[in-house]
């Protein structure tokens, strides 16, 4: 057996290590009917000859256990890092784990909840309030001013929260897109001063978008029909502006854009 075949072998072999890693994770939190699991605690039931080949200490610090285990994590895991603990679960939107939680904790409170949760502050307020406007959490106040939380259907399935999540996340970005194109065309208007043909990196360097979102307002702008763009000779620009000006899937540079009247 050659070098590169030992290369092969070993890197062979520790697919299958990590695989099994997974697999015993993953059976681990079915075993304990839980959705996520303390990283020390989930590492430490990983049998040791498997964690020495992986090179896993279940004593290293949790910052440096997490980059250990991102590895491992395969589509049916993931690391819930927070700032007191850090755990790992079932690959779960944060929508799916409250709805979870509150499914199995009827009129569960707020701060319980928070408690319960493997998720920043921050991201659980933001989670919450976007489930009660989905109409999918129902708040209760006490005479304390206790927040209580309930299902508005306690028998709501996974693929309904997701595909409410994601026809409100649809609307958002439909939403955002129509601010964009706005912008685009403000910009237009005023790098153009009432020319009909705009150089694109004038509008560009005027906007200061991401590069991304430039060109996928631009196409959206295309696709409907509301914009043409344009070649043109380029001698007269720079490198940079002819960067910043254009290109198609077919790497044809356009120069200049008019707006349909």
């Amino acid at each position: 057996m050659n070098k590169n075949d030992d290369i092969t072998l070993k890197l062979e072999n520790e697919i299958l290590d990590i695989i099994e890693a997974e697999k015993n994770m993953f059976q681990n939190l079915e075993n304990a009917k839980k959705i996520y699991i303390p990283i020390k605690d989930i590492v430490r039931k990983i049998p040791r000859d498997l964690r020495n080949r992986l090179n896993i200490k279940s004593t290293a610090p949790v910052k440096n256990l997490r980059k250990q285990m991102e590895r491992l994590m395969g589509k049916r895991l993931k690391i819930f890092p927070g700032k007191r603990s850090t755990y790992i679960g079932k690959n779960m939107l944060p929508e799916e784990l409250i709805v979870f939680l509150v499914k199995n904790h009827p009129d569960i409170s707020l701060g319980l909840l928070f408690q319960k949760l493997p998720l920043s502050k921050k991201q659980s307020t933001k989670t919450i309030n976007e489930l009660i406007e989905l109409g999918v959490l129902l708040p209760r106040v006490n005479e304390k001013l206790t927040v209580f939380f309930s299902l508005k259907d306690p028998n709501i399935k996974d693929n309904e929260i997701i595909k409410r999540v994601k026809s409100d996340e649809s609307k958002e970005k439909e939403n955002d897109d129509e601010n964009s194109q706005a912008a685009f065309h403000k910009a237009y208007q005023t790098v153009g001063k009432g020319r009909n043909f705009v150089r694109i990196h004038r509008i560009r360097e005027k906007l200061n978008w991401p590069g991304e979102k430039f060109d996928h307002i631009l196409k959206s702008l295309m696709a409907s029909y509301t914009v043409e763009i344009h070649g043109g000779d380029p001698s007269s620009m720079s490198e940079n502006e002819i960067l910043n000006s254009f290109k198609d899937e077919n790497g044809r540079i356009f120069l200049t854009i008019s707006w349909r009247k």
